[in-house]
This record gives C-alpha cells, structure tokens and sequence, in this order.
C-alpha cells in the first residue's frame, strides 16, 4: 500500500471492531485523531493527506459511527464510553505515548483522555473545541430526564419501523442543514460516504448506516471547577488550539482561567483564530488549517518516530 493512499483498517473489539483509516506512514507512531459527534472519519479526508507527510494519521470511527461496529442493543452511547475506545487503541498499539487531532467532541475527548492519562499524552491539536460543555444543574436535570423518555420512545420506534429512504442529493441537503451549513454542501460527500448505504429496494435510494441512538447521545457536562482541575493536571503537552471565528463551541470569556492554565503549563501552546470560518473549517478549509499545523509539528513533533506495535 502506497503511504500516499490511506490505509483501511479494523481494530477488534469484543462487540465487533472499530474502522479505521490510516494515512501516510505506517511503521511510526500517529496523530490519532477523533471526529465529531455524528461525524465520521471523511471528516479529516480533506485534511489528513496534507499532514500525513509530516506526522502520519490515525482516524477512527467512533463506535456506532461511520463503518465501525454498533452497540449491542438495548445499550446507548456515553461520552466516556468512546473515552474508553481511546484507552483500548492505546492498548491495542502498545503505544507508551499518544498523540491526538481531534475536532469537535474528538478534542473535548482528547481533553478529557489526557486529564485522565496525563503522562501518556505528549500533543494535542484540537479544532473548534475544547472541552465537553456545561449547562446550569437545573437544566441537567431536565436534559437527562427528558433524553431518556426518548432513547426509549425512539427505541420502540426504530425497531418496529424501517430506516427512511433518501435520494442522494437529500441526504446532502439534510446534512447541509443539519449542521446549520457548516459543512458545505460540496464537502458533504465526505461525511456520507462512510454513514450511508444504498438501499437494496430501491438503488435511487439511500439510508443512514450509522447508529441513530449516538443521536441520543449522554454527554458529559463538566462543570467549571471540574473542568479548571482537569486543566491543571495538564502539563507538557504540546498544545494548539484552532478556533472557528463563526462557531460557539469554544466561547473564550467561559473558559479565560482554562485557557490560562494550559498556556502556563504547556510552553509550546498556541491559540489561533480562523476569521470567517465555520464549526468545519478542517473540511471546508484543509488548507487554511493546515497551515497552523505543519509549523507547529515542525517545530514541537519529536515523538513521532516512535515504532508502532502492530498494524
């Protein structure tokens, strides 16, 4: 396989596996990098053959997510339960070290993996995300209550009823919407083609292949004391931070003592603002984000020739 094509791979688990796409090469340690919630691995398509060459790529489906193994039914999905699937790979490759790009709730998971892991994380890239986000107690209480009237309604449903049909230009438009247009409509091939298949009635005709319950997502929201002491068991980590200027998903007057922390405790931390970009920059705009990445890798990437386990 040629290092200028990814490399498919299935990582076993004991429900199934978790799918894989590696970039560049092959015989050293990887960025392992982790998508956003819904999203799949054509999330970093564009992006990663532009890093691959400075530091090879890892990019997983989470489980229940693109082509990977769902869930045994009658479970449902947890933050912490694709927390653990980062703790299992570290295991699968024997890695010493790990090294993240993460978008979305994939940098909120490296977060949270390396407060958990400190001495095993040496970077961090996290696009257009943080840490995992924080709503008042009183509105928990009414978010948990309420998800979980619908993960059993929506149960009852999904097993009495067949997937809807979509034609492919739909699918687009749904996608389109459904990330309130941050991901362009020419890029939303990226994300379908690991998250949807062709029906068998009709081959005009296509359905959502991944998991509906990760819709129903339990998230974890951390509150600030929580999330300033996670911080601060991060130290030496090199750490960039690429936030979309169009997107609220890192909100800097809620996370200043955060923010200030990692940048005491990690000299190599960099923040960098996209101006006019979305929530998906690094799939609207690989190139822009890439070109805060390379450098950065450049200047700070002295554990990537580390020799991988297995492949």
């Amino acid at each position: 396989m040629s290092e200028s094509q990814p490399f498919e791979l299935q990582i076993p688990v004991p429900w199934g596996y978790i799918a894989g796409c590696w970039y560049g090469n092959q015989h050293a340690r990887p960025l392992l990098a982790l998508h956003g919630w819904q999203d799949n691995v054509g999330s970093f398509a564009r992006l990663a053959p532009l890093i691959a060459p400075h530091r090879p790529i890892l990019a997983i489906d989470l489980p229940g997510h693109g082509r990977s193994s769902h869930f045994p039914a009658g479970l449902y999905y947890h933050f912490n339960d694709f927390v653990r699937i980062v703790h299992r790979i570290v295991r699968y490759y024997k890695w010493h070290k790990i090294s993240f790009i993460g978008h979305s709730m994939g940098a909120a998971l490296s977060f949270y993996y390396a407060a958990l892991f400190p001495n095993k994380v040496d970077m961090i890239i996290a696009i257009d995300a943080l840490t995992t986000p924080y709503f008042l107690p009183n509105i928990q209480i009414t978010l948990t209550s309420v998800m979980m009237e619908k993960t059993l309604n929506a149960e009852d449903r999904w097993l009495k009823e067949p997937a809807p049909l979509y034609t492919y230009e739909g699918l687009e438009d749904l996608l389109y919407r459904g990330s309130e247009q941050s991901v362009e409509l020419a890029h939303c091939k990226f994300l379908l083609e690991r998250s949807v298949k062709r029906s068998e009635c009709n081959s005009d005709l296509y359905y959502f292949s991944r998991d509906a319950r990760v819709k129903l997502l339990d998230m974890v929201f951390t509150q600030p004391e929580l999330v300033l002491a996670m911080a601060e068991r991060l130290h030496n980590i090199h750490y960039l931070v690429i936030k979309a200027e169009f997107s609220e998903y890192i909100k800097e007057e809620n996370l200043k003592e955060v923010i200030r922390v990692l940048r005491a405790n990690n000299r190599t931390f960099e923040f960098h603002l996209l101006k006019g970009e979305k929530h998906h920059v690094h799939l609207n705009n690989p190139e822009r984000v890439a070109s805060y990445i390379v450098p950065f890798l450049r200047m700070n990437d002295v554990h990537g020739i580390e020799p991988i386990a297995k492949l």
